[in-house]
């Protein structure tokens, strides 16, 4: 959390977050005050509010198939955001250029080799579910959560690579925004 909290700060964002440590609730629908769920999983990250309010957490799990190539268990954790209202799930992998499993997550800031100056790709790309993407609906209360299966053939058995993930309510013009910290995943 403290290299994410740093990468925030170095990027002009601003977060505040008043955590004890991150665990799981009895309840993911009432979470206590002090408590944030992060899921259960091989790889994970709490999520913070860059944009709007909440909290939550992410996980990936990443499984072996036959194809040897990237398949995961990826579950999502929203607390305290707006009531009644639809996040989308996105990420930012480094895969395919260098730098991409150096605990940095490049790719979300924009920066070298991820940057403008380098070839075009999306910061953020969204998870697909069929023709519309995965989505987070958040209760009454502000609480929410998905889980998923995610496979991505063209990444092979061994692979390590950064990631970091976002909930926003529009892809192209997001007023929410919750982030997880960068973390490494190794492809089984």
């Amino acid at each position: 959390m403290r290299r994410f909290s740093s990468l925030l700060i170095a990027t002009g964002l601003a977060a505040t977050l008043t955590v004890a440590e991150a665990g799981c609730s009895s309840s993911p629908t009432s979470p206590s005050p002090q408590t944030v769920e992060v899921p259960a999983g091989t790889h994970q990250s709490q999520l913070i509010a860059v944009a709007g309010t909440g909290t939550g957490g992410v996980s990936v799990t990443p499984m072996s198939v036959p194809s040897q190539t990237f398949a995961a268990v990826i579950k999502v954790r929203v607390q305290r955001a707006r009531a009644n209202t639809t996040y989308i799930v996105q990420r930012a992998p480094e895969i395919g250029r260098a730098l991409g499993a150096d605990g940095a997550c490049q790719r979300a800031f924009g920066q070298a080799p991820w940057s403008a100056a380098d070839p075009p790709a999306a910061a953020f790309v969204t998870f697909p579910n069929g023709a519309v993407p995965h989505t987070v609906l958040t209760d009454g209360s502000g609480n929410g959560s998905l889980d998923f299966d995610f496979l991505a053939a063209t990444i092979p058995a061994g692979t390590l690579f950064d990631v970091m993930f976002r909930l926003v309510d529009n892809e192209t013009a997001a007023t929410l925004d919750l982030r997880s910290g960068c973390f490494t995943v190794t492809v089984k």
